[in-house]
């Protein structure tokens, strides 16, 4: 009788793995049919689900907890960095052998050198995410990079300043920071249901602020003696987010559940009907040519005409901003040149914007986008399109302010209403994986941050030209590189503008 009852409720024992090709399918009533149909895979299909059923969101806390340990090395070294660059370039100048006071380096040749500098290494930090897109690893490729950047800064009477440029050779395994966002966020794209993405989305991008706003003043105090403690101590944290990552690449979880999905599994179990018992027999090219072709299939009879529309407006709407996004790097350098400040008072505005940030991304968005879903009935994805449309335009007037403002009151009203707009990036994200069914989420991701590579590639020279131009003019000019900025928000805007929902998945 024991025997009988497992039969009827589980699929055959791994000594027995084949099946009956005339029993009907129950898959859609019982879900232990759904259990994969090698035999290999059944035995322990019970045993996983029970390893895998608890929480997802212990798998989304070991995610926000590395990416907080990799910005927060990351930041801890940012403003240390631009103050051990300045003061080399400033030595170099004046032919001094000790550091130089930050009133002495405010000259145009200076900062027009620290601007190339950081600038065309924010360009070669891309090209190994858009040459080599495998995503190997999650942080990986980023510590050997800054041991390198920081062994140069250590031995720069010996070494030439600009061999920064050639350390992201060491990206070259995982693909750069860019792969490594995409991939967190299509793991976090398979753990939640569409209705909860946006704001788990903004919850993870939330998690990286947590290292911003706490790194920042951490480096300020410590930058007091000597802005060589933080800046190893960040490579530290960095080090720790290394650590997470691969306990990361190790966990398994089941993905949210998701009626296309469902569809789709479906579909591949039906065309693989005839030959899967024999898949273990086949060459392994036949294995990737086949899944190839199955996946291109379901791109061309899903969202075909609408879903490329749609996928041109928001990749071109996320390449403009990520161009214009840069121009928040140059903020420390900038207003540190701009009302005099020292580099580590100009870096107060990281902790200014990482605090807005934070709070707009953990109530204010997630308020509203509840908001228009109870009150204006909104599917999940024109929701995330009003949020869109909302914050760009926000991104768009905060550059503006930034780029007219001749003092820091008014500068500092600008940088507020770009935080108060950076939820853009991620709830366009989420309104791309909405438009999309659930075999296209890993290409858009891909699309996605290849555009963000790109954005990245092309903003290190465009704004550091536009810094070097305005520090050699007077009046509004001095702002060039947060107008260019502000021009490129505002063709985001416009792309954001043309994406329409379609008729499909308007009442998700």
């Amino acid at each position: 009788m024991r025997e009988n009852s497992n039969r009827e409720q589980q699929p055959p024992p791994p000594a027995m793995p084949t099946r009956n090709p005339s029993a009907p399918s129950t898959r859609a009533s019982e879900a232990g049919e759904r259990a994969p149909l090698l035999g290999g895979h059944e035995a322990g299909h019970g045993e996983h689900s029970k390893i895998t059923s608890f929480p997802r969101r212990h798998l989304l806390l070991l995610v926000c907890l590395s990416v907080v340990a990799a910005d927060f090395g990351n930041y801890l070294g940012y403003a240390p960095h631009i103050e051990i660059l300045e003061s080399i370039i400033c030595r170099r100048a004046r032919g001094s052998n000790s550091f130089v006071g930050n009133d002495n380096c405010k000259s145009p040749d200076v900062q027009g050198e620290l601007a190339l500098i950081n600038g065309w290494k924010d360009t070669f930090d891309q090209v190994p995410g858009i040459l080599l897109a495998l995503p190997y690893g999650f942080a990986a490729d980023r510590v050997g990079q800054e041991i390198s950047i920081r062994l140069i800064f250590f031995f720069n009477s010996a070494l030439p300043l600009r061999m920064v440029w050639a350390t992201p050779v060491f990206q070259i395994i995982g693909g750069g920071p860019q792969i490594a966002t995409a991939m967190a966020y299509a793991m976090v794209t398979d753990m939640v249901p569409g209705s909860q993405r946006a704001s788990v989305f903004f919850i993870l991008s939330a998690a990286t602020l947590l290292g911003e706003i706490i790194a920042t003043p951490v480096a300020a105090f410590l930058m007091s003696w000597t802005p060589w403690i933080p800046s190893l101590l960040g490579l530290f944290f960095e080090c720790l987010g290394l650590l997470g990552a691969t306990f990361i690449s190790d966990i398994p979880f089941d993905s949210a559940p998701s009626n296309d999905q469902q569809d789709l599994e479906e579909e591949e179990e039906g065309q693989e009907q005839g030959h899967d018992l024999s898949l273990t027999d086949d060459p392994p090219y036949l294995h990737w040519k086949n899944a190839i072709r199955r996946q291109w299939n379901h791109i061309q009879n899903d969202y075909s005409t609408s879903w490329s529309a749609n996928l041109f407006y928001t990749v071109g709407a996320f390449l403009l901003a990520s161009i214009g996004r840069q121009a928040l790097q140059l903020i420390v350098q900038y207003a540190s040149n701009r009302f005099s400040w020292s580099i580590a008072r100009a870096s107060s505005l990281i902790t200014l914007k990482g605090i807005i940030n934070l709070v707009t991304l953990l109530f204010i968005l997630p308020w509203l986008s509840n908001w228009l879903n109870k009150n204006l009935l909104l599917s999940p994805a024109a929701k995330d399109l009003r949020i869109v449309q909302g914050s760009v335009w926000l991104l768009t007037l905060g550059s503006a302010i930034m780029a007219v403002s001749t003092y820091p009151v008014t500068f500092i009203v600008g940088v507020s209403l770009l935080a108060f707009g950076w939820g853009f990036y991620s709830a366009l994200r989420s309104l791309a994986m909405e438009l999309v069914s659930p075999s296209q989420v890993g290409i858009v991701n891909t699309a996605i941050g290849f555009a963000q590579s790109i954005g990245s590639l092309l903003s290190g020279p465009i704004l550091a030209a536009a810094f070097r131009r305005g520090l050699q003019e007077d009046g509004l000019l001095v702002g060039l590189p947060y107008m260019v900025a502000a021009g490129l928000f505002f063709l985001s805007g416009c792309l954001t503008g043309c994406i329409r929902i379609p008729r499909g998945i308007t009442g998700a």
